[in-house]
This record gives C-alpha cells, sequence and structure tokens, in this order.
C-alpha cells in the first residue's frame, strides 16, 4: 500500500525522488497529459524503507538497476497539482543514484516508457536547461548543479 492518503484538506504523499547523472546531464521526465516535468521516483509503501523504494521506482520505471549513492534533500512541498487541482502537501526524499549497467543509456536522449497505461517521456538534459523548462519542484532548478555533501532540507509552498 502506497503512502499517500486524500482528505477534505487535500492529498497527502510520501514520495522518493533518484537523480540518475550522465555526462553532465541528468534524468527527467513528463506524463503525457501534464505540462511539467519532474525526476523519475514515486511513493514509498507502507514498511518500505525510503532506499528500497526508490531502487524499486526505478526497477518498475525503467527496467533498470541502480546504486543508492547518497540522501541529497529532503523536501516538504506544498503546491496545487495541475492537472487535478488537486492541494497537495508531499514528502520527498531524494537521492542521488548510480546506474548498476548502461543499458539504459542506449535508448537515446529521449525516450518514452508505456507503465500501466500511462504514457511517461524521459529525457536526458543538460543542468543549464533546466532553468528554461517547467521542473519540479522549483528548487531543483538551481540547487542541481551543485549537489550538496550532506541532507539538506528544504521547504517550498507554490
Amino acid at each position: 500500500m502506497d503512502i499517500s492518503f486524500k482528505t477534505v484538506e487535500g492529498r497527502f504523499n510520501y514520495r522518493v525522488a533518484g537523480l540518475l547523472v550522465h555526462n553532465d546531464k541528468v534524468l527527467i521526465m513528463k506524463d503525457e497529459n501534464q505540462s511539467y516535468f519532474y525526476v523519475p521516483g514515486g511513493r514509498v509503501m507502507l514498511n518500505e524503507t525510503s532506499e528500497d523504494a526508490v531502487k524499486r521506482e526505478i526497477r518498475e520505471e525503467l527496467s533498470t538497476e541502480v546504486n543508492v549513492k547518497r540522501m541529497l534533500w529532503v523536501n516538504e512541498n506544498f503546491f496545487v497539482e495541475d492537472t487535478l487541482t488537486e492541494k497537495f502537501h508531499e514528502i520527498c526524499f531524494f537521492y542521488l543514484l548510480g546506474l548498476k549497467d548502461e543499458n539504459i543509456l542506449t535508448k537515446g536522449n529521449e525516450f518514452t516508457i508505456i507503465e500501466e497505461g500511462k504514457i511517461h517521456t524521459y529525457y536526458w538534459k543538460c543542468f543549464d536547461e533546466l532553468k528554461s523548462i517547467n521542473l519540479f519542484p522549483l528548487f531543483l532548478k538551481e540547487r542541481i548543479t551543485e549537489l550538496p555533501l550532506s541532507v539538506e532540507h528544504i521547504v517550498e509552498t507554490k
């Protein structure tokens, strides 16, 4: 069971996200009906560690295995999701990941994967390109170029 629940005030999500960096590019994604980009990941399940969750989510979404190098950020994010117009309170742990193999790199700089009927398009983007696209959470645009050596706590309200 995912740790996500809806109330009359909005939805709570406990999420993980993984930064895959290769040749000064980071992997980001976009869903077919969304106006924004984000980092691959997903919801943590009950009784699952956040590290296990990020490895599982990347394996499910990208069919590739990763190593967790370190946690980068804990992000408390308060926002209204564009498509659903639903208020969210989200806690997300961002991890720096390493590829166990490089099979995903053979897919090119842009590729599409259908997961449970949903169309996800993935992009390898240079860090400087991120500032000009609709990437969430917003702090990534500035902080991704200098990854922290210790965990940072970031709160965003939109």
